[in-house]
């Protein structure tokens, strides 16, 4: 495939997580009620503010360019939904974590990122978006 044929599947990654992630939610509160459905989404969303602030950060005081690395939106991003499934899905668990991994390839073969960007990304946002997510499922199940 062309360099650009390869963009565009980069380009649809995040929106597909997105659209199974929304059809999961809604399953979600469907099977356990509205409440568990809207905490699910109140993680995805704190998640999300969460890896904008790291990322206006960054752009502030530049924190990754000081190591000579990028933080990773793209990464970031895509992690708030893997998050979503670790937390919420152990039936699409692994099918989503071999997904980011395809998909973190995918960034290092189109030179969007380096493997020490997408490593340094996640290992500053997954342990946060995680916690937003479990968080908020246990606040459901009360």
């Amino acid at each position: 495939m062309t360099f650009e044929q390869w963009a565009f599947v980069a380009d649809l990654y995040t929106p597909m997580i997105v659209i199974i992630c929304v059809i999961s939610m809604v399953l979600l509160g469907r099977e356990q009620g509205l409440r568990s459905g809207l905490f699910a989404l109140s993680g995805i969303l704190l998640s999300t503010a969460f890896i904008y602030a790291v990322m206006f950060l960054d752009n502030s005081v530049g924190i990754w360019p000081a190591f000579n690395l990028d933080y990773s939106t793209h990464t970031a991003i895509a992690l708030v939904f893997i998050g979503y499934f670790l937390v919420y899905s152990s039936k699409l668990r692994g099918v989503m974590v071999l997904s980011m991994v395809g998909y973190a390839a995918l960034m290092m073969h189109q030179k969007y990122h380096t493997l020490t960007d997408i490593i340094t990304t996640t290992i500053c946002v997954i342990p946060v978006i995680l916690l937003c997510q479990y968080k908020f499922s246990e606040m459901a199940k009360r």
